[in-house]
């Protein structure tokens, strides 16, 4: 009977430490918006500057993705920025993102960095790049950009 006692014992502590491993891993709303943010300023930024068509696939792109407020997806933007200045890259964030987010809401972050990249009529070679880039971090397959509609 100690046994069986000494194996359920074990197989709790273990479920416990499994439980807490799980744990580190989960982010807050917050935690996934900023990352988002900090990946797409990075697209947006790859040309030096952020436009204004950027800047609004970015805040209503937040605002979509993660059910925010005008005002929050703004603050996030400015958060993003500030940090974004201190990087090298937001492959971290990427990554993070990949590792938490569903598979509809990583095609929705596919979705909204297609649109970021087209937004403003010209698509460069450095987008392309990190496009392919940010998809194979977000463990989605790469697929032709669709053209820019002429909408």
């Amino acid at each position: 009977m100690s046994n069986n006692h000494s194996e359920l014992n074990a197989n709790n502590l273990m479920n416990q430490m499994q439980g807490l491993r799980k744990q580190g891993t989960v982010k807050s709303k917050q935690d996934l918006t900023l990352a988002t943010a900090i990946v797409l300023l990075e697209i947006a930024s790859s040309d030096s500057s952020v436009d204004k068509f950027e800047h609004s696939v970015i805040h209503h792109g937040l605002k979509a993705l993660f059910k925010i407020s005008d005002e929050t997806a703004a603050n996030v933007i400015v958060m993003a920025k500030a940090q974004l200045t201190n990087m090298r890259s937001s492959s971290t964030e990427a990554s993070m993102l990949r590792d938490v987010l569903d598979p509809v809401s990583k095609r929705t972050m596919a979705s909204i960095i297609d649109n970021l990249i087209k937004c403003n009529g010209v698509v460069d070679g450095m987008e392309i790049y990190l496009r392919r880039r940010f998809r194979d971090l977000l463990g989605i397959p790469d697929e032709p950009l669709a053209p820019p509609s002429n909408d």
